[in-house]
This record gives structure tokens, sequence and C-alpha cells, in this order.
């Protein structure tokens, strides 16, 4: 009995997968169970496994193609057995160019034509060649003139008059036409399955419209909350596994930012997951800190020094990547004060930090110099208005600036 074997979804939110490297080829007996092909999906790699005992038949999908969920990849039954007429539908593979109606190849589309309301059909000339045999230009004697005012080679223009020749209008349409200047190609790159992914979650994300707000956080207190941990824990702590607990909290008191929008119904999430994001050599990855309220920052800290560690290894589980309910990300190790974030679907808010940089800021009617730090947060703005982001931020500034009420 033949059976298909077909993308599976290995994550909530993986839409396709890329097929890395098939483990078995055309012929080879495989059991049930048994990994038969290396596929890339939302971030992380992972085996797909035969689901029945039997020969590899026939291998539908080539490596690099981009395959969506549940579309067939391989035919595995028994030797000898009839192929069933099978393909995927593959998101990689070449678009044709679009072709007239009517007309197929091989053949010359006809002219363009264009309706007039009470009249009949209009005809838009079609170039043609405007040259005579023995290399002369056909041109009218105005366009001579017109090009020669104009200093347009008559060699570069197209005409559109009788027969393709050319005529004044022809040149002052070239004339007005400036080519572009193409930089020289030093080299294609093709990119990364995780950059696939990153450029497709991107452009579904910016398809909503953002709001963005900003706020300046003194983080005086955090410093000096960072360095009792640390002489006191085994574990160091960063001011991000500070943020991201302070941010945990937080979203306690405001469920609408622990959220997901499914049609026209705002789900409120249970639980509070941070996703990390992390640059790593391929790309950016966003492991998920799981239930970040309920953990103390000692917690948080080993959780993400363990996460950290294995992104740039490149072994984290799928499960590992999915599931993040709101997003934290830090550049202030690339000392990068201030940026504006993408929000990272089906979420409905991230947060963006900037490095600690020490600022005058006003205190009690005076000039002191103090560590500060500058947080925006971008939401969806169908879910969320300035108002409650506004109110968002307030809150969290008041929980880096008293870190001391956060369980260490």
């Amino acid at each position: 009995m033949v059976t298909i074997m077909i993308m599976q979804r290995m994550s909530v939110a993986m839409e396709y997968g890329v097929i890395l490297k098939w483990l078995k080829k055309e012929g080879d007996r495989v059991r049930k169970g048994e990994p038969v092909v290396e596929v890339f999906g939302e971030k992380s790699e992972f085996e797909l496994e035969a689901p029945a005992d039997g020969v590899l038949l026939k291998i539908l999908c080539d490596v690099d193609d981009e395959i969506p969920i549940s579309e067939p990849i391989a035919v595995i039954g028994e030797e000898g057995e009839e192929v069933p007429d099978v393909r995927p539908r593959k998101l990689s593979a070449g678009v044709p160019a679009a072709a007239t109606p009517g007309v197929t190849a091989g053949t010359t589309a006809p002219a363009a034509t264009s309706a007039i309301p009470g009249g009949a059909p209009q005809t838009t000339p079609q170039p043609t060649s405007s040259r005579l045999p023995g290399g002369r230009i056909r041109a009218s004697p105005r366009a001579r003139m017109r090009a020669r005012e104009l200093g347009v080679d008559l060699s570069q223009v197209v005409g559109t008059g009788p027969g393709g020749r050319i005529v004044e209008r022809d040149v002052v349409a070239s004339s007005q036409t400036v080519a572009p200047v193409q930089a020289r190609v030093r080299s294609v790159e093709p990119l990364s399955p995780l950059r696939r992914t990153i450029a497709r979650r991107m452009t579904q994300s910016w398809q909503h419209p953002h709001i963005t707000m900003i706020t300046e956080i003194d983080m005086t207190e955090v410093v000096a909350f960072r360095e009792e941990i640390n002489r006191d824990s085994d574990v160091r702590v960063s001011f991000n596994d500070i943020v991201i607990k302070a941010v945990a909290d937080t979203l306690e008191r405001f469920p609408r930012f622990n959220a997901t929008l499914v049609g026209n119904e705002l789900h409120l999430l249970d639980d509070i997951n941070i996703g990390v994001a992390m640059a790593t050599d391929d790309g950016l990855i966003v492991p998920v800190v799981r239930t970040a309220n309920r953990k103390t920052i000692t917690e948080i800290a080993r959780e993400t020094k363990d996460l950290g560690r294995r992104a740039r290894a490149g072994t984290l589980r799928p499960e590992e990547l999915t599931g993040s309910t709101f997003t934290v990300s830090n550049l202030g190790p690339f000392r990068v004060d201030l940026f504006i974030p993408v929000v990272n679907p089906p979420e409905t808010a991230i947060l963006a930090l900037g490095q600690i940089k020490e600022r005058p800021v006003v205190v009690g009617g005076s000039i002191e110099v103090r560590p500060v730090m500058m947080a925006s947060c971008a939401v969806d703005h169908r879910v969320l208005d300035g108002a409650p982001v506004g109110q968002f931020l307030a809150a969290l500034k008041d929980y880096l600036e008293n870190p001391y009420f956060m369980s260490v």
C-alpha cells in the first residue's frame, strides 16, 4: 500500500519547511519512525520520520525547496508499486512570466487596444524596427531636426510611426528618459532558510499598522540591584534578565499586551512567555523563557544563559523557539541608543532596549549624571492605542526604577 509522506507542522507558527538534506535516496528501504529528511522550519532544524515501513519510491522535492505544510514530499510503498501522480506546491519554485491572455509561446501579442466610450477601440502603436537595409535610420524630418536640438542619438530611439518610422514624439520621449546606472555586482548570496523565514515574518508583521512609544528609564537602582545579586548568586545576572522579569510582572497588569488577534477576536493568553531576541551568525532568533512571571531573576538568568549558548551552537529544539507571547529585543550590547522594533507575529507588542549610558538628568531640581536607558514599545495598532502603551511603559519604568519589589 502506498503512503504519501507530507511536510509536517512542527510548531504552531510554522507555515512551510525548507528541504535541507535527504537522508535516504530513492529505492532505499525505510522503517516507520526512521529519519528520512532534514527540514528547516520556523527558525530551527529537525528531521521528518517515515510514516510507514516500505521503500522510498519517489522523492518529490529538491534540496532548498520551500514546501507548505501538508504538501506531499515523498512516496513510500512496496517495490514495484505504482507511484501516484502527486506533486507538491513549492513556494520557492520559479514563477513564470505573466502570459498575455490568448497568446501562446512562440506567437506575437497583438497591439494593445483601449476603449473610448461611444467610439471604436483605439490601437496603441507597437514599436517595430526603425532601420532600413544598409543601416540607414527611418525618421521624419521633424524628428531629425528635434534630435539635433536635444542631442538625441536616433540609433537609440524606438520608432512608433508608420512602419516603425521615428517621429518627433519618439525623440522627445527618448530625451526625457534617463537610463538607470547599474552598480556592478560583486557576488550573489542566496538567502539562508533562516533569513527567508525572517523576511516572511517581518513582511507579514509590517502589513499591519504599528505605533511606537518611547520612554527614558533611570537605571541607577537597577545597577546597584544587579551588583548586589551577583555578589550572592552562583549565576551572573545581566541587565536583560532583570528587564525580562520586570516586563513579565508588568504584563500581569496589562493582559492586552500578552494577547494575540485571531480574526475579530482578541485572545488574552494565560501564560506569559517572553521571547528573547538573540543575534546569531545566521540571523535573529527568538528563544522563549516560559512562564517568566512565575520565575525569579536568577532562574531567568540560568535559562537565558543556556538558551544563548545553544542558540550560538545551533542546537535549540523547535519548541524552544515557539510560543512566545511578548518579545524583548536588546541592542544595548551593540552600543545602540534607541531603535524602533517590528512586532513579532502573532504577538501584539514588543519592547526594544538601548544601551545604558551616563547622561545628565534633573533630580530634585539639580542636574546629576546617571545611568539611563531608552526603551521603545511597538504595538499592533489594531489592538492597542497610544494611551495604554504609555501606561504600560510607565508601569515598567516604575518596576525598573524600584527593582527591589521584584523577586530575586
